[in-house]
């Protein structure tokens, strides 16, 4: 990566202010520069909430921002469940209309973890979602129109996003190991809320098996978009070398 390589992120402002997203270009001398654009937030997990959230003439603004202001060569809209709350056909439509909007190549967290489990050549997963059932329902129908069956899923029930930032993730994953310690699959965490990056050995750990989460699936598709070879072991994990 030279110096000029921007990375921009688009996440939702939505309370906390201590997001992993915010410090993570400081903790590693190998990413490139991230430029973040907040998008106005209440935090909602609900359907009507989301697909507000995720219209591109909301996320357009501070996207465009991030081109014209900070130089982002490539846009990820760093969030989950506004990604992938109105279906598959609807997330590609928002990332062509944000693509058109911006001038440069756009992805979101839901068409990552369709991209990175393809490109792990997975088509089976078990479920870990901090999402209420309603919403948790929603992602596991998206993942099926993407090829991928749930076998497992459990739903934490975080009404808020604060409440997915707050969840001791490496507690629910040791629970979910114990209920379900069949390793043949990766467990998906999703939710951009969830701080994770820092914990990708610790979550592989307590789950026994591959784990693939929100933030990580995010960095890694966001930086596949910029050109130049790119690997950062400690933080893509399985997806280090794809």
């Amino acid at each position: 990566m030279t110096h000029a390589d921007c990375l921009g992120i688009l996440l939702p402002d939505d309370g906390p202010d201590d997001y992993e997203w915010i410090t993570l270009a400081d903790q590693t001398d190998d990413l490139p520069r991230l430029a973040l654009g907040r998008v106005a937030s209440d935090g909602h997990h609900a359907p009507a909430a989301l697909l507000a959230l995720g219209d591109v003439k909301r996320l357009a603004p501070p996207g465009e921002r991030l081109v014209k202001e900070a130089g982002a060569r490539a846009v990820v809209w760093a969030c989950t469940s506004a990604s992938f709350i109105g279906g598959l056909g609807w997330a590609q439509d928002q990332r062509a209309a944000l693509e058109a909007r911006l001038g440069v190549p756009v992805t979101s967290t839901a068409l990552a973890f369709l991209e990175a489990l393809e490109a792990l050549g997975h088509d089976r997963v078990d479920l870990l979602s901090p999402y209420p059932d309603d919403v948790t329902l929603r992602l596991v129908s998206f993942l099926r129109e993407g090829g991928v069956g749930v076998l497992h899923d459990k739903a934490l029930d975080c009404p808020y996003a604060a409440d997915s930032h707050r969840a001791d993730i490496l507690e629910e994953v040791r629970r979910f190991a114990a209920r379900h310690p069949d390793t043949a699959r990766p467990l998906l965490i999703p939710d951009t809320a969830i701080d994770t990056l820092g914990l990708s050995e610790a979550l592989v750990r307590e789950a026994g098996r591959e784990v693939l989460t929100a933030n990580q699936v995010s960095l890694w598709a966001g930086l596949r978009r910029l050109a130049g070879a790119y690997r950062t072991p400690a933080l893509l994990g399985p997806l280090a070398e794809r």
